[in-house]
């Protein structure tokens, strides 16, 4: 299977603003309407791809080109609470540094710990709000679904305590000072009792079910065609959806449409992926272990060596490579955009050893043997 007809070879300078390193994420403060609220100050909010649903005017945002997804974080001294409020797409948090306890429904009625390593997809029509329970340099990032996220609905109680602190929301979901002590006009009002009727719940299990953890993980070895070569001891692990895996038993635990997909990848020292192209968007989240990431083939070839915790976005279209270029193990989530397959159109020397292996890509676009195929 090819995924698509021709490649699209990336710039020096567009692959170093697509590496968003640690040392560029810019926190935002004032994002929300709730960020004075007591019990809230201090909440730090970022926008890495798109604008997210950040309400703060001012916002920094690392990379605006639309991926049909946006990309931001979160992070908060310990015991601060992000208050309940709710999306129309889908939100999704990675946790790579200490923990979180979700509050779901409008008075936070029920709750799911979040741990490091752990991936949770939000139901979307429900109010959440999570609480730091671990250290204060906690760290999550965000996954929302669409370019456009709809903005968010704060529950009723919040609008009105973020009132006493002099911040309104204008019909335009931007943040509003009061000024002179009184009430700017046209802003958004809470929600009624009537309207409320229209938020979803969802109960323990369904919940607990949204909630991917490390042990939970289905990891294959030859999840890719070239993990059946030497040098490219890559496993996969599906989180979210169907994304890039190309094996055929692999059903991930979420499979809800998100409008992207999410699967960890462990990669082996000194082993990387090879290359290979897709259509979609990709975002690759360096969450453990020293990466080198390479884009175009050739005369063309740019290889960067991001730090860990960075975000890379790979264009559609281009060929792309990572490597695990330090002495332990690295692990990295891979986001690609879209609920379909992302069907991997790959080099032709990996298919060519892959065949030499005895592995090639069956009708169905999953790695199988040849003599199975009629390859032998």
């Amino acid at each position: 299977m090819t995924a698509i007809e021709s490649s699209y070879t990336v710039l020096p300078e567009d692959v170093d603003r697509r590496v968003i390193e640690p040392g560029s994420f810019v926190a935002d403060t004032e994002a929300f309407i709730d960020v004075r609220i007591p019990g809230s100050v201090g909440k730090a909010s970022y926008s890495f791809i798109g604008p997210g649903v950040s309400q703060n005017d001012d916002q920094s945002i690392n990379l605006t080109e639309p991926h049909g997804f946006n990309v931001g974080g979160a992070a908060m001294p310990h015991g601060v609470v992000n208050n309940p409020h709710l999306h129309y797409t889908a939100e999704v948090f990675i946790c790579t540094k200490g923990s979180y306890r979700f509050f779901i429904g409008e008075h936070g009625e029920q709750h799911i710990d979040v741990n490091e390593g752990d991936v949770f997809s939000v139901p979307t029509w429900v109010f959440r709000g999570f609480s730091n329970t671990g250290p204060d340099d906690g760290f999550m990032f965000a996954v929302l679904g669409g370019d456009d996220t709809g903005g968010i609905i704060w529950a009723p109680h919040i609008l009105a305590a973020a009132a006493e602190t002099g911040l309104y929301l204008g019909k335009d979901y931007s943040i509003i000072e009061a000024t002179n002590g009184s009430a700017p006009a046209d802003v958004i009002a809470p929600l009624t009792a009537a309207e409320l009727i229209s938020v979803d719940s969802y109960s323990d299990a369904e919940l607990q079910n949204q909630l991917v953890r490390p042990r939970d993980l289905d990891w294959a070895d030859h999840g890719l065609l070239s993990s059946v070569l030497e040098n490219h001891d890559v496993k996969v692990a599906p989180v979210i959806g169907r994304g890039i895996s190309e094996h055929r038993r692999h059903l991930a635990q979420v499979m809800n449409a998100h409008g992207f997909s999410a699967e960890w990848l462990k990669i082996a020292p000194g082993s990387s992926t090879g290359f290979h192209q897709h259509d979609d968007t990709q975002v690759m989240f360096l969450v453990e272990g020293d990466f080198e990431l390479s884009i175009n083939r050739g005369s063309d070839l740019v290889s960067r060596r991001p730090s860990t915790g960075s975000i890379v976005s790979v264009p559609a279209g281009s060929w792309r490579d990572l490597r695990n270029a330090g002495s332990t193990e690295a692990l990295a989530l891979v986001v690609c955009g879209g609920d379909a397959r992302t069907v991997l159109n790959w080099d032709e020397d990996i298919v060519a050893a892959a065949g030499s292996a005895g592995y090639a890509i069956d009708a169905n676009g999953y790695v199988a043997p040849t003599q199975m195929l009629g390859l032998k």
